[in-house]
Parts: C-alpha cells; structure tokens; sequence
C-alpha cells in the first residue's frame, strides 16, 4: 500500500461564535461584569434613601428645563427662576396633600370595613348569579345526597356560631395591620421630610446650573468625535425627552381632573383623592391602568348598592385611560418616542423590587432618558467613524 497517496486530513476548524471561541480572558471578563452588576444593584438597594430622590430630582430637572428657559428668556436670572418654580412645585404638592390627608386617613381607618363590604358583595353578587342560572347554593348538597355518594353530615354547613368569631378575627387582623401602616407612615415621616427637603435642593441646583453641567460633560470626551455624541445625545434629551416628560406629566393632570369628574359626577365622596391617584398611577403604563381599574371597582361596589353603578363607573374610568393611551398621548407626542411593552414592563417590575411604590413611578421616564441618550450616543458615533 502506498502511502505517498494518501491525503492528509484537513484540520479541525472550531466555529466562530461557539463555546471554544472563548478564551480565559472572555469569561473572566463576563463574570466579572456579572458581579459588577450584581455589586451595583446592592448599592442602589441599600442607597435607596439618597439614590431614589436623585434619580425623581434628575428627572425633573429635564422635564422643567424648557419651563426655565422660557422663564429666562424674560431677563430673570437662572437663580430665581430655578428658586420660582421649585419653590412653585413644591407648595402645590404640599398644598395638594394638605388637602387630600383627611380623605386618605379616613379610607385608610375604613380599609378593614371596605374589605369587608367588597368580599359581602361579591358573595352577593355570585348568589345571584347562581340563582339566576337555577343552580343555588341548596340545590348542590340536596342533589349529592339524593345520589347517595355524599353523607349528609359531611355537606352539613357549619354552625352560624363559628362565623362570626372567625369573622371578628379576621376584621381584628385587618385593623391590626391599619394601625401597623400608619404607624409606620408616622415613623417613617421624618425620613419623608427630609427625602422632599433633599429632592427641593438638589432640582434646584440641576436647574440653575444645567448650562455649567453641560459644559462638564461635554468636557468627558477627549476627541472631538466623543464630545460631539455627548452633546447630540444632550441636546436629544434637552428637547425631545423633556418635552416628553412635560407632555406626559400635563396628559396625566388632565386625566386626573376627568376620572375626578367622573367621580363626583357619580356621586362618590372625595372625588378629587381618587383623580390624583389616577393621574400619578398613570405614569405607570399599563400597570397603573390596571390597578386604577380596580380600585374604580372595589369603590363602586363599597358606594352603591346596586352593582351595574359600579360596573358603569369601571366602565367610564377604563375608557377614559383607553382615550389617553390610544388617542390623546400619540396624538400629542407622536411617535418622538418608542419604546417595547416589554421593556416598560421589566423596567416598572424591576423599579418595584429594587425601590417599591417610587421605583415603579420611576422606572419608565428613567427608561425613556437612559434608551434616548444612549440611542443618540450610538448613532451619532456610528456616523462619525463612517466620516
């Protein structure tokens, strides 16, 4: 046999983009940015006091900057137009809760009664269900036991005694837990106080020296090509993304003021609590419709004795979310920016892991400045390597 003939084999390839592609070094440098994410999120977890307020004071400093420009425009220096609308934002809110504390203690003291009245209802409600159908309650043991597969002692209700000891039980936890939420809101006051006083603060200066921090950042890039995507992407955020966030805030202060009307055309006391919390559930898409539709629900039913009021009322205030969301907000804003439901989704759940109640406000107008700065930085680097 000759073996001059034979062909040798061709090496063994490895393909690219598989497994043996990475080296050593590849997967050191993954693990390490997974514990460099993981180390970030513990910080911002445990920093949550001082992070949350900076994160709320950035925000609005770019959602009222156009507001401060205009201001300046009439010869007002940066200071006191800053100090003018801060100051102006923060009587109003203070003002509005002022207002709004008695309505929110009072169905905070009846919160175990409402829930009470609500599962009566809904008991009520599918009773007169199953009577309607023809199938009641007492039809269901009478037929097991003429069966004969059912021992009458075994469907046997239990005695009428038992009910209302359970029921005080249960109404008694309810109120404990009452009293532990204010007493908590009464401890964690001061903390409260001092988050406003340090979010007042730090807007205020965001505001007044926004033109000197630019001139900052812009000062992070080192060649000319990185200095020019920093200040596309600032400009980008200046008027796309904080006319954004002032379209969004006017839209949800309108959608208050209607779902208020819509209460108190009904009939329904402290029509103008339940506004506020449709305007700033709002700024939770999706999410914050929902929740709003049933708290619209479980006061309907609580208020009227007849249950379609109640239905009627869902009905309203789910159409006017669907006339903002569908209608109003593009119409207004356009298509200036997109964003995956998704995205907005995993973003408002993790805001609400991370920070609660005030992380899941927050989560998507961080989305939308972080996707359109980082968006235009791309883009605008991208163009410069191809020049």
């Amino acid at each position: 046999m000759d073996t001059d003939r034979i062909a040798p084999k061709p090496p063994v390839s490895v393909r690219p983009g598989g497994i043996g592609h990475l080296d050593r070094g590849a997967i050191q440098i993954l693990m390490l940015t997974l514990i460099a994410v993981v180390l970030v999120v513990a910080a911002l977890d445990l920093a949550s006091a001082i992070v949350v307020p900076s994160v709320m004071a950035v925000l609005a400093a770019i959602a009222l900057a156009p507001l401060a420009r205009q201001v300046e425009k009439l010869r007002v220096p940066a200071s006191v137009a800053a100090a003018v609308i801060v100051a102006g934002l923060v009587f109003s809110s203070v003002a509005m809760i002022y207002a709004l504390l008695p309505s929110a203690e009072a169905w905070n003291a009846r919160a175990p009664q409402v829930i009470r009245e609500i599962e009566l209802r809904v008991r009520h409600i599918n009773v007169s269900f199953l009577d309607s159908i023809g199938a009641t309650a007492k039809d269901v043991p009478e037929q097991s036991v003429t069966d004969g597969t059912t021992n009458p002692a075994d469907v046997a209700p239990k005695p009428e005694e038992e009910k209302p000891v359970e029921d005080e039980d249960a109404i008694g936890k309810l109120v404990g837990d009452g009293q532990g939420v204010v007493a908590d809101w009464a401890i964690s006051a001061p903390g409260i106080v001092a988050s406003a006083v340090y979010w007042s603060v730090l807007t205020f200066f965001l505001l007044r020296d926004r033109k000197m921090l630019g001139r900052k950042l812009l000062a992070l890039g080192l060649v000319f090509s990185v200095r020019r995507a920093l200040g596309r992407a600032m400009q980008d955020v200046q008027s796309d993304v904080a006319s954004y966030l002032l379209a969004v805030t006017l839209i949800n202060v309108a959608l208050g003021f209607f779902v208020a009307g819509a209460f108190y055309l009904f009939g329904l006391p402290n029509a103008a609590l339940w506004g506020v919390a449709a305007g700033v559930l709002n700024f939770m898409p999706f999410i914050g419709a929902a929740i709003m539709a049933l708290i619209t629900l479980g006061v309907g039913l609580v208020s009227f004795d007849e249950p379609l009021i109640a239905l009627f009322l869902l009905a309203v205030v789910v159409g006017l979310n669907t006339i903002e969301g569908q209608i109003v907000t593009p119409m207004i804003i356009a298509s200036r920016i997109r964003l995956p439901a998704i995205g907005i989704f995993v973003s408002i759940a993790f805001g609400a892991w991370l920070w609660g109640a005030m992380g899941a406000l927050v989560a998507t107008p961080t989305l939308i400045v972080c996707t359109a700065f980082l968006t235009r930085l791309s883009a605008t680097r991208r163009a410069g390597r191809r020049d």
